[in-house]
């Protein structure tokens, strides 16, 4: 299924609300009817820092030097490998957007609403297809799984330990979810092949593999290496067969990929 947005104008320096309730009766179609910013700022960020991201309060969206590549991730909820097409400066160029609405809105309304906005301030035009990548599947090793009962926290948690390991703790997730969270570890479609069902407690530590690991959080910029002098652990493959008894088998997999068809640069406002 094709989805295609377009932007009526570009350039412009405010959304206003007339403007913006115009907008949004011509993407309601498409969208829905969802709510629009009442007013956005976009700004090109030349600062030339490495750090990046976004911070979301109940009707705000701040996106601090990032790249529209990162924008339309944040915005379609897919990772990095999920992003194609475009011209390079769509990786490269780093803005500051700050975007206000009238109300509270969820998380899923935050992200319709900054579709809109992308569509309408960089002219967007997108659409989705399933393209085979490189990927994985998990499922049961050899001596079978070494699963452990969960506890009443639902949460994945990515951190870095002062040697430069990866350490993921997921309580109570399911091998889906467990997946979505390796996905995100390796950069690549992990695609849940267990067949084994209920929730369990995850709690894996590795050293990373830069060729495998370009990035572990949308947040714009690859994840630290481990120092020079770090003694190198076991790979996030070891751990999750000698830990949990499941194996990561390399394979093409099909993977929903949101394909930038159009976008112009916004001016400066």
């Amino acid at each position: 299924m094709e989805l295609m947005l377009t932007g009526p104008g570009l350039g412009r320096p405010t959304v206003t609300m007339k403007r913006a309730a115009l907008f949004a009766a011509t993407l309601s179609v498409v969208l829905g009817q969802a709510p629009v910013f009442e007013a956005a700022s976009i700004k090109p960020n030349t600062s030339g820092r490495t750090g990046g991201g976004i911070s979301l309060y109940p009707a705000r969206i701040k996106i601090i030097n990032s790249s529209l590549k990162f924008c339309v991730e944040v915005a379609w909820n897919v990772k990095d490998f999920q992003v194609s097409g475009g011209a390079n400066w769509m990786d490269t160029d780093r803005y500051d957007i700050d975007a206000v609405a009238a109300n509270p809105i969820t998380r899923e309304e935050s992200r319709t609403m900054l579709q809109a906005l992308l569509a309408d301030r960089f002219g967007l035009t997108i659409h989705r297809e399933m393209q085979d990548k490189p990927g994985y599947a998990l499922v049961t090793g050899r001596n079978g799984a070494k699963l452990q009962p969960p506890v009443d926290d639902p949460s994945v948690l990515f951190s870095r330990t002062p040697s430069g390991d990866r350490t993921l703790n997921a309580p109570g997730v399911s091998m889906a979810q467990l997946a979505g969270a390796l996905s995100s570890a390796l950069g690549a479609t992990v695609v849940d092949q267990t067949g084994i069902d209920g929730k369990f407690n995850i709690s894996l530590q590795w050293t990373p593999d830069p060729a495998s690991e370009p990035r572990m959080t949308k947040s714009g910029e690859p994840m630290p290496l481990p120092p020079p002098d770090a003694t190198p652990g076991p790979s996030i493959f070891t751990v999750v067969q000698e830990t949990l008894g499941l194996k990561l088998e390399s394979k093409k997999v099909p993977v929903a990929v949101i394909v930038i068809v159009r976008a112009n640069r916004p001016s400066e406002n």
